[in-house]
């Protein structure tokens, strides 16, 4: 029996873990890191019943094979040299466009896989499709027309406010530019400094405990509740004029845009008070000199989202909430070794207007990946460049996605579906191949991918495989593969820019993380050894520097965010459509729990106890409005499914607003055991109705949605 230093994997939290291993070489406990610098002993349940992850019954042991209406074992090369010869006929038959690579955020688990798929399906010509263009596109959207501040923006640990919406990092665990590692521990650090905290959600969250201020807003009034907040700091000259001065164009554009979208209208529509929406403008701009904002998924998912994040945005923006020259950076960077980043904008790129559309609906592509939303359509209409051959990894969109019946019936017309996946899914059942990888502490990995995204201090860590995989399995490392089928296929895989050599074979994951790790400020090999428990470097100070000859500026207003903007303020207030007598009397909000992290981790022990269906939450004036009572069966319908519920009391919910869980339900066609499954809410929404125009992303939260009995 021994104990070794490692992380959780199960989400982008990677706290840091001891891990118990027995004389089998079998992990047998683990338990939070008392002694890991950053999460210091944190671990959610999740990641302390991992074990069920390693040796559970839904773990998928050997590749798997279709034959006829079954899986069979097969041989790791041989699935390999099927897979390849099918993906080489599709694509000499059909074009390289024909082949489809989807990427979940499963597959950050290992920051090997992060960039093996994207990288094979670019360096064998296909379609890239992901996550992020089905939940929080509007991200990359925002970023495209406004353009992004080089240096970053202010640290959230030493800022004097922060503005939560929709976003509820104590379940979540990720969130934007916030930390991620021990985010409860770290809140409550915060507001022991003084930091003020803004929440905006339909829901009084676990985030709006701490909240200074909540606005209980109705889902799919961001967009007004963002232009009212601008309204009011532009009105009262709370906003940074100089910094607007040097690095913003399109102000007054801005100011005339948000000019309707007055106090009392806004209160009006998000179902608010005035005073509140007034001292939230107050106290982020005029009260406040540091802080900035986080949007999440509720407001990425809801309507008008590409609206809403842009104007999100630009709070930060106009109040000029960026690290300015001459600042030291909290985190000069472990793996992020280059040179100190300028005071500097990088002005609006706008590269959805220079990449080829979707040949259906014409969506954009955003950073090279196609529109997710536009996937099932790709796959089922006739045409050049329909996708034939479907790649998933660390994803399970058959349960995720919405229109549930639509996305069955395109996956059951592709002529190849490979999916690599550790556990039995409903996108498993369907896969003509099923590729099963090393996961947690059998495979070697370090937390660069955290870095990349929120990490204000100079941490890392690496892990070694510490296990082998279970007796008798033969599981795959995802890098391999990645660079096996490319072999396969004659071409070279290009890792994060390296052309890997394709005579021989990569050993295992550390040849793919020492080409992550080739610009680090600390190298691999000194990681590899001092990062093991996880570490804070001591490292120089990056300063940043100043503005260079290529700075641009900020375009927070142009034409097309403006004609979006008018749109929006032209549209039927959410709040009196929730009238009596109304086809559809309740908006329907997706909610998270930490047993869950979207459809993985449902088989866990804690999860089967606590949920083993996901119930309608209602607040009780709803339910006593309707004559209903907790533990009723009741059916929730929407204008494209309906699915059965249970009803549950929820007095944190706005009055109007229901919420389930999302990522439950098993697969179309089967017997519907809802009380061991739950339900679906995709089957709810539809992907080709209530959509945005740029990028075809559908209306997944604040879904018009009636409840039926009987």
């Amino acid at each position: 029996m021994r104990t070794e230093k490692s992380y959780c994997r199960l989400c982008l939290g990677f706290c840091g873990l001891d891990v118990t291993i027995d004389d089998e070489e079998r992990v047998v406990a683990v338990r939070g890191d008392h002694d890991n610098p950053a999460t210091q002993g944190y671990a959610c349940i999740k990641g302390l019943e991992v074990t069920s992850a390693l040796y559970g019954e839904q773990r998928i042991m050997r590749p798997l094979k279709r034959v006829g209406d079954r899986h069979v074992e097969i041989g790791l090369e041989q699935a390999l040299d099927e897979i390849a010869q099918r993906m080489g006929a599709i694509r000499e038959e059909s074009g390289a466009q024909s082949l489809g690579f989807f990427r979940g955020t499963g597959t950050f688990g290992s920051n090997t896989a992060i960039f093996a798929y994207p990288g094979l399906a670019d360096s064998v010509g296909g379609q890239r499709f992901s996550t992020m263009t089905i939940d929080q596109s509007a991200k990359w959207v925002a970023a495209d027309r406004l353009g992004t501040w080089d240096a970053g923006r202010h640290a959230f640990e030493d800022s004097d406010v922060w503005l939560f919406a929709g976003s509820n990092p104590l379940v979540s665990v990720y969130s934007w530019h916030t930390p991620v590692q021990n985010p409860a521990k770290r809140l409550k650090e915060a507001r022991a400094r003084g930091t003020k905290i803004i929440v905006i959600d339909p829901r009084e969250c676990e985030m709006a405990k701490f909240a200074d201020i909540h606005l209980q807003i109705y889902p799919g009034e961001d967009a007004a509740v963002a232009a009212g907040l601008l309204h009011l700091i532009l009105e009262n000259q709370w906003h940074d004029a100089q910094f607007c001065q040097q690095h913003v164009s399109g102000l007054e554009a801005l100011r005339a845009a948000v000019a309707p979208f007055t106090p009392q209208l806004v209160a009006r529509r998000a179902g608010i008070e005035e005073r509140e929406l007034r001292a939230a403008a107050r106290l982020f701009a005029a009260d406040s000199r540091r802080g900035s904002v986080n949007t999440g998924t509720g407001v990425n998912m809801a309507a008008f989202p590409n609206i809403a994040e842009h104007l999100y945005e630009c709070l930060g923006i106009v109040c000029g909430r960026f690290n300015r020259e001459g600042d030291t950076l909290p985190n000069p960077g472990v793996f992020n070794g280059g040179p100190p980043p300028r005071a500097q904008v990088t002005g609006p790129l706008r590269n959805f207007e220079k990449l080829p559309r979707s040949r259906v609906r014409g969506a954009v592509r955003l950073m090279g990946e196609s529109a997710t939303p536009t996937l099932a359509e790709e796959i089922l209409v006739p045409g050049p460049g329909q996708i034939r051959s479907l790649f998933i990894s660390g994803a399970n969109p058959v349960s995720a996605m919405p229109d549930t019946d639509r996305v069955v019936e395109a996956f059951r017309a592709l002529d190849l579906l490979v999916v690599v996946e550790p556990f039995h899914t409903a996108t498993t059942a369907m896969a003509d191949y099923v590729l099963p990888p090393k996961i947690l502490f059998e495979h070697a990995d370090m937390t660069f991918g955290l870095e990349m995204t929120n990490l204000s201090i100079p941490y890392a860590q690496y892990t070694p495989a510490l296990v082998p995989p279970p007796a008798g399995s033969e599981l795959c490392d995802e890098g391999y593969v990645a660079w096996a089928l490319a072999k396969r296929l004659g071409v070279a895989l290009n890792y994060m820019g390296v052309d890997m050599d394709m005579e021989v074979a990569p050993r295992d994951d550390n040849d793919f993380l020492a080409i992550i790790a080739r610009n680090s400020a600390i190298p691999f090999d000194q990681l590899q050894r001092e990062a093991l428990g996880g570490r804070i470097f001591d490292l120089p100070a990056k300063i940043v520097a100043p503005a260079g000859e290529k700075a641009g500026r900020f375009d927070v207003m142009p034409q097309d965010v403006a004609t979006e903007l008018a749109a929006f303020f032209a549209t039927p207030p959410v709040s009196e459509q929730l009238v009596e007598g109304a086809e559809f009397d309740l908006r329907l909000i997706s909610r998270r729990i930490r047993e869950v992290s979207n459809t993985s981790c449902r088989d866990f022990p804690t999860a089967r106890k606590r949920f083993p269906y996901n119930p309608l939450c209602l607040h009780p004036e709803d339910i006593a409005r309707r004559g209903l009572s907790e533990g009723d069966e009741v059916s929730v319908v929407s204008d494209n499914g309906r699915i059965p519920a249970i009803v549950q009391a929820d007095s944190t919910l706005k009055p109007g607003v229901a919420s389930m869980t999302h990522g439950f339900g098993a697969l179309p066609g089967e017997p519907m055991d809802y009380r061991n499954t739950g339900a679906s809410i995709s089957t709810l929404i539809s992907l080709q109705r209530d959509c945005e125009p740029l990028q075809a992303m559908p209306r997944m939260s604040g879904i018009p949605v009636r409840i039926e009995v009987g």
